[in-house]
């Protein structure tokens, strides 16, 4: 008998919580990684604490990972400072696990559409401080997955998307 597929994620904020929910009703072993305790977590689901900005912590965490998800958030003021260490730490985790790394974006990097609806093909063309912030993060992980050191799976969605929004 194989043993179960490991699906480690980082976060449970909104998106987090709703993918913990979904993955283990489809009885996948699940990790969940954050700093807090979290709440209410599917039965069966494994929670450990760490502080991601850690690489070596992260790493230890997802040992034995065949997917790992990033949905890690920071304070929204402090994106630029908080925000690309925790993707870091979710990065080498990832990649030390050899496992696909599913990370969750948002659309702050695309800046003005002019109206045009944005798509796969929008540039990140973003104007402001936080979408440079996420472009920057999203270059990291293109650049991981160019040089072969990682496969990436990237999603994007508006914060005001999903399950739990209020």
């Amino acid at each position: 008998m194989t043993e179960p597929q490991l699906h480690v994620v980082f976060g449970v904020g909104q998106v987090g919580r709703a993918l913990v929910a979904h993955l283990a009703s489809e009885n996948k072993a699940v990790r969940v990684v954050s700093l807090r305790p979290p709440s209410d977590l599917p039965e069966g689901v494994d929670s450990q604490l760490a502080d991601v900005t850690d690489e070596e912590a992260a790493a230890d965490i997802a040992k034995g990972a065949t997917v790992v998800y990033q949905c890690l958030n920071a304070p929204y003021t402090q994106w630029p400072e908080r925000f690309p260490p925790l993707q870091r730490g979710v990065l080498a985790a990832a990649e030390r696990a050899d496992a696909l790394l599913v990370t969750l974006e948002n659309v702050y990097g695309y800046g003005p559409t002019g109206g045009a609806p944005m798509t796969e093909l929008t540039p990140l063309a973003t104007t402001t401080v936080k979408g440079r912030a996420r472009v920057a993060m999203t270059r990291e992980l293109l650049s991981a997955s160019e040089a072969g050191r990682i496969r990436i799976a990237i999603g994007r969605a508006s914060d005001f998307f999903g399950a739990g929004v209020t």
